[in-house]
């Protein structure tokens, strides 16, 4: 699944970026560009990236 479509970034993406230590929106925007384009993503972004952070999430790279 698509969540930023100005900057085609993908679930799995976000995902491996959290994977590997992305903490935050601003690193995530930094990494990905997701939110440079017309911002409607950010909230997206945001909450999928406080899921992955979860205790007891996995990160898995794979798609939900």
């Amino acid at each position: 699944m698509y969540i930023c479509i100005c900057n085609a970034v993908t679930e799995k993406a976000v995902r491996e970026c959290a994977r590997n230590g992305v903490c935050s929106l601003d690193e995530l925007a930094a990494e990905l560009g997701v939110g440079a384009g017309c911002g409607r993503c950010r909230d997206c972004a945001s909450e999928l990236l406080r899921d992955l952070q979860r205790p007891g999430n996995t990160l898995s790279a794979a798609g939900a």
